[in-house]
C-alpha cells in the first residue's frame, strides 16, 4: 500500500514505506490518516515538486518563525513548525472564508500539510496529508460538505513522509486515539476517496454518477459555497465522482482577493454575546445601508457556528435616536438578543404563525414578538419605553370555537 497526499486533481501516491513508533510497525493510509502536535503552522504550497520521502527537516523543526495574518482567510501560519506546538495550539480555522471561498493561507516555502479536519460541533473527523492544502480541503470538502466544517494545519518545508507520520501519530495521542475518519473502513473511504454514485449496472454509471455529482453540488452551495467545482468526466464515466482542482491563483489574483477581502473585513464586525451561558461570537456583515423615512434599513449577512444567513432588517429611530446609539449598535444587539432565543436562521417557504420571518423583518416586530426583549436597553443602562405598547397577538393561540363564544358573549351585551 502506498502513503498517499491529498492533492489538487488525484491522490498523490508515495512509495510504500513502513515506520516504527511506540515499538510498533505502522504503514500509512489512503489520503494520509494523518495529525500532528509539536509544531505550529497551516497551509500547504500549491505547487511543490515531489521531493524525496527520504529528506529530514529536523533541523527546521527546531527552528521557530513568527505567525503572521493575511485578509484572505484570517489565518495564522508558518512554513517552519515549531517544537512546542500541540494541535490544541494551532488555530482552528473555518474551511469556507467570509467570502464563501476555500482559501487557507499559504506561505512561502511550504512543501506539504499536515491537517485536521473538524464537523460543525468542532469534534474532529479525519487527518490528512497533502501538498497542496487548497485543493485538499476542496477535495474533503466536496466529499462530506456535511463533515468538514473547520480545519487545523501544520505546514512543512520539506516533504517528509517521516516526520508526516511522527506529527500524525504524537496528535493522535493528543487525543486519546484516530477519528473515525482515519479509524472506521467505511470513513476512511468517504473522505479519501472519489464519492462512488452505486450503479447497479455498468450502463448506469454515468447517469447514476452524474445524479450524485448534482446532489453533492446542491450541498455545497447550500454550505454558501461561492467556488467553482467541476466534476471529473473520467470519474463521472466510471460511475465516480470527484472534481476538479482549482487553479493555482496569479499574484494579480490573490492581490484582488486580498483587497476584496479587506474591503468585506473593514465591513464585517464580530460581536461578542453569551449564549447558554458560555462565551460566544458571531460576525456580521453589512452589505447595504439604505435610508428611510423612520430611520434605516440595512442588508446583512450573519454568520454564527460557520454557517452564513442573510436577512433584511428594518429600525425605527425610536430605537437609537434618543439613546445616543447608532443603529448598526441596535442590529448587533438584535441579533445577539436572536441567536441567545436560538430562534432558526433559516424560514422558507410558507411560514406558520409560531415562526418569526427571520429573514426579512422589523425591529418592533422584535419587540412585539418578545417582552423581554427592552432589556437589551437596560442592560446598557437605557430605558426602552417599548413593552406594552404594542398588542403581543403572537400570544394568542384560540381561535376557532374561541372566537364563536365570545361573539355569541358579545351578542348578548
Amino acid at each position: 500500500m502506498a502513503e498517499t497526499l491529498a492533492g489538487p486533481s488525484h491522490v498523490q501516491s508515495f512509495p510504500k514505506l513502513a515506520f516504527k513508533h511506540c515499538g510498533r510497525r505502522q504503514h500509512t493510509d489512503h489520503l494520509a490518516h494523518a495529525i500532528p502536535t509539536k509544531y505550529t503552522g497551516r497551509a500547504a504550497s500549491g505547487k511543490s515538486s515531489e521531493a524525496t520521502l527520504s529528506q529530514s527537516c529536523t533541523a527546521s523543526c527546531k527552528s521557530t518563525h513568527p505567525r503572521g495574518r493575511l485578509a484572505v482567510c484570517g489565518a495564522a501560519v508558518s512554513a517552519a513548525p515549531s517544537a512546542s506546538a500541540t494541535l490544541s495550539d494551532l488555530d482552528l480555522v473555518p474551511i469556507l472564508n467570509l467570502q464563501g471561498m476555500i482559501e487557507p493561507e499559504v506561505p512561502a516555502g511550504t512543501a506539504a500539510s499536515v491537517f485536521a479536519i473538524f464537523d460543525e460541533g468542532k469534534k474532529l473527523q479525519f487527518v490528512g496529508f497533502s501538498k497542496d492544502l487548497r485543493n485538499s480541503l476542496r477535495t474533503v470538502f466536496s466529499r462530506r460538505p456535511d463533515k468538514a466544517f473547520f480545519y487545523k494545519a501544520i505546514n512543512l518545508p520539506q516533504l517528509d513522509q517521516n516526520e508526516m507520520v511522527a506529527i500524525r501519530t504524537a496528535w493522535f495521542e493528543e487525543v486519546g486515539g484516530a477519528p473515525t475518519g482515519n479509524k472506521l473502513a467505511m470513513e476512511r473511504k468517504a473522505w479519501s476517496e472519489p464519492v462512488a454514485a452505486g450503479a447497479i449496472s455498468e450502463r448506469g454509471r454515468q447517469q447514476a454518477a452524474e445524479s450524485q455529482a448534482a446532489e453533492q453540488l446542491v450541498q455545497i452551495k447550500a454550505r454558501g459555497c461561492k467556488e467553482e467545482f467541476i466534476a471529473k468526466p473520467d470519474l463521472l464515466a466510471e460511475g465516480k465522482v470527484d472534481f476538479e482542482p482549482a487553479a493555482a491563483l496569479t499574484e494579480e489574483e490573490l492581490a484582488a482577493r486580498r483587497e476584496a477581502a479587506a474591503r468585506m473585513s473593514k465591513a464585517t464586525r464580530t460581536i461578542a454575546f453569551t449564549l447558554d451561558e458560555q462565551p460566544a461570537q458571531f460576525e456580521m456583515r453589512i452589505r447595504n445601508n439604505y435610508k428611510t423615512n423612520g430611520g434605516r434599513m440595512f442588508d446583512v449577512d450573519v454568520t454564527f457556528e460557520d454557517r452564513e444567513t442573510r436577512h433584511r432588517v428594518i429600525i425605527g429611530k425610536e430605537y437609537y435616536e434618543e439613546f445616543g446609539l447608532e443603529p448598526e449598535d441596535v442590529l448587533a444587539m438584535t441579533f445577539s438578543f436572536l441567536l441567545r432565543k436560538k430562534t432558526p436562521r433559516q424560514t422558507e417557504g410558507m411560514l406558520l404563525s409560531s415562526q418569526f420571518n427571520i429573514n426579512y423583518f422589523a425591529i418592533s416586530e422584535v419587540d412585539q414578538w418578545w417582552s423581554d426583549f427592552v432589556q437589551e436597553w437596560t442592560n446598557i443602562g437605557k430605558t426602552l419605553e417599548g413593552d406594552g405598547k404594542f398588542w403581543r397577538m403572537n400570544r394568542l393561540h384560540g381561535y376557532g370555537g374561541l372566537a364563536n363564544d365570545l361573539e355569541r358573549d358579545l351578542a348578548k351585551q
